[in-house]
């Protein structure tokens, strides 16, 4: 892989924060500096602040982590069994970081102390003026268990990569958008919804009647102005009406949340309207630390070893190497 194409693995999404440099830009495995990464040629064409400069200047000083807080959840919601809406406090620093699409916080519950338990869970929707987040939990293990079960919870973020293409996300303007959602995945779509329209963007949504649908995410959705359109309606048998709505309405960017099978289907029924219309999707990676060191979010692409818990990575190329 020469080192243009290489370029396709080195956007990271913590890329010019608070929070660059990294722990692997110390390590020598910068995902965006090519020099930090021991080349010898800059190729990172990065327009922000020097990734390389700034290790080398702060060497000696501490570097800027992520902390995790307690904080108070003040409403607590059954939606149905097993599945839970939160209303979480969250410090005021932190509330406009969590605006942002693919946001997403470590939660653990008041008595655990370890971060292997540590769950990632998305924002579905933020309160400025409270200073407070909303998430839906579906109790599985021990990890959301203990996030349920109490009145406080430690709170670690903000983290930024839960969808692929925020870049498109945050470009795109005046143009037609498509949201398809299927499942819980359904959750992250309100972030990319409000970034969508404060672009001037036009957008329609369709939800997959194959799985559950959350009455909150529809109300919101509704809320916002955006149709849904139809509000039944099973995406793999009526492929044929998307792909027409896609033609007929030029759509320039198409945002598919669910899991790969899912978003690989909506790629198909795009592709077969146009390869030019971007493609974004939700990250569905297992993400464990969220900081790119414990490696269990890395898979392989094209023979590179990608960190998908900071990497922006081309949502085709991850769905067509994807086996999910």
């Amino acid at each position: 892989m020469d080192n243009l194409e290489r370029l396709n693995y080195q956007l990271c999404a913590d890329a010019g924060s608070e929070y660059c440099p990294c722990h692997l830009a110390y390590s020598g495995d910068c995902i965006k500096c090519s020099l930090i990464r021991g080349e010898k040629v800059c190729n990172c064409m990065w327009q922000g602040v020097c990734i390389y400069n700034e290790v080398e200047r702060s060497k000696n000083s501490p570097m800027n982590e992520r902390k995790e807080y307690l904080c108070s959840v003040y409403e607590k919601e059954e939606l149905s069994k097993n599945l839970y809406l939160l209303k979480i406090q969250v410090p005021k620093f932190m509330i406009r970081d969590l605006c942002s699409p693919g946001s997403y916080v470590l939660l653990k519950g008041k008595e655990k102390k370890q971060d292997m338990f540590n769950s990632p869970i998305s924002v579905m929707d933020v309160d400025l003026e409270n200073s407070s987040i909303e998430v839906i939990i579906r109790t599985e293990g021990i990890k959301t268990k203990s996030v349920i079960g109490h009145d406080e919870v430690w709170v670690k973020g903000p983290y930024f990569n839960g969808v692929f293409g925020i870049k498109d996300i945050k470009t795109t303007s005046n143009s037609n958008c498509v949201v398809v959602l299927n499942g819980l995945s359904q959750v992250n779509s309100i972030n990319i919804i409000k970034n969508l329209l404060r672009n001037n963007n036009t957008i329609r949504a369709f939800i997959n009647n194959q799985a559950v649908i959350l009455d909150n995410v529809i109300d919101k959705i509704t809320n916002l102005g955006v149709k849904i359109n139809p509000i039944n309606m099973d995406l793999d048998e009526e492929r044929e009406f998307l792909r027409d709505y896609l033609n007929r309405e030029d759509v320039k960017l198409v945002y598919s949340s669910g899991c790969n099978g899912f978003n690989r289907l909506v790629m198909n029924t795009v592709d077969s309207v146009s390869e030019d219309i971007k493609l974004v999707i939700s990250n569905n990676n297992l993400i464990c630390c969220g900081e790119g060191v414990c490696g269990a979010c890395t898979i392989a692409l094209d023979g590179e070893q990608v960190k998908s818990c900071k990497s922006q990575v081309d949502s085709r190329k991850i769905l067509k190497a994807s086996i999910l």
